[in-house]
């Protein structure tokens, strides 16, 4: 849209050219600020922000409780988009292999369950969901996204069944491309201050996304007759890569083999070459 949501700056005796700056306000046209998701409604609500990025249930609080309205969802800024992590440290995972590889296996288990026969369990996980123990919204606040649909102001709730996807599409394969793309967007705005190869960005994407381990969890459950091999990527020919996805609010392609050639196509932020 024009904005220009403002610049991370480097500063003197940052580490391995990321930016100690946490700020990120040089050249902003608007103000970034955090707010604790669930603080978020009642936070807006006292005029101290004027609006919010978040996930579920708090869009929809926002709604029910009658104080705004979601403009956009991530859904439609970019289709089937990935957005929570399951992430451990390097010391964690190579002290207790098997118990990381057994937390994957049901994570992965727990996406299934939540996607199977078009979403039929996904009442039953509201009510989990809704425990004072965990998220702790009301139930009608979380199955308003979470069983398929999407209500944009009061009255006006449309069907999305793929708002929320757990396990569809290879929802939970860690594929390198979706960790280049996070890298391009911290090299757009100075995070990333000094620039860097495209064989950089596919060298930390290899260090921290780890279809290995996935691939060890999901083989464990098809030998255990708890998935089929259908079900996931051909492991032995997955190069970790989607295709160039087409399917982003500004229309531009993006392909995660080339993360140079996608941040030269933006009219805002830093280039391949600048510095900040």
């Amino acid at each position: 849209g024009g904005i220009h949501p403002g610049y991370y700056a480097s500063l003197e005796g940052a580490v391995k050219g990321i930016s100690t700056d946490t700020k990120g306000i040089l050249d902003a046209d608007a103000l970034l600020s955090v707010t604790p998701p669930p603080q978020m409604p009642a936070t807006m609500e006292a005029g101290t922000i004027y609006g919010y990025c978040v996930g579920e249930p708090w869009n929809q609080q926002a709604v029910f409780k009658g104080i705004g309205v979601p403009v956009v969802t991530d859904y439609e800024i970019w289709k089937d988009n990935p957005e929570k992590v399951f992430g451990v440290s390097k010391t964690w995972a190579e002290k207790y292999p098997n118990t990381h590889i057994r937390v994957v296996k049901a994570m992965i288990r727990a996406a299934m369950w939540l996607d199977e026969n078009n979403n039929a369990n996904r009442p039953e996980a509201v009510k989990i969901l809704s425990k004072s123990q965990y998220v702790g919204a009301d139930y009608e606040v979380i199955a308003n996204s979470m069983t398929g649909t999407f209500e944009y102001e009061k009255g006006d709730k449309r069907s999305v069944p793929d708002f929320n996807v757990f396990f569809r599409y290879n929802a939970t394969y860690p594929f390198y491309s979706d960790a280049i793309w996070y890298l391009t967007q911290m090299r757009r705005w100075g995070q990333i201050s000094e620039p860097k190869s495209d064989e950089w960005y596919k060298d930390i994407a290899k260090q921290v996304y780890r279809p290995d381990i996935y691939a060890q969890a999901a083989k464990s459950l098809i030998a255990e007759g708890k998935a089929k091999a259908s079900e996931f990527p051909e492991f032995a020919t997955e190069s970790g890569f989607k295709p160039a996805q087409k399917h982003f609010i500004d229309n531009i392609v993006y392909d995660g083999t080339q993360p140079n050639a996608y941040l030269e196509k933006f009219t805002i932020g830093l280039k391949s070459d600048s510095k900040i």
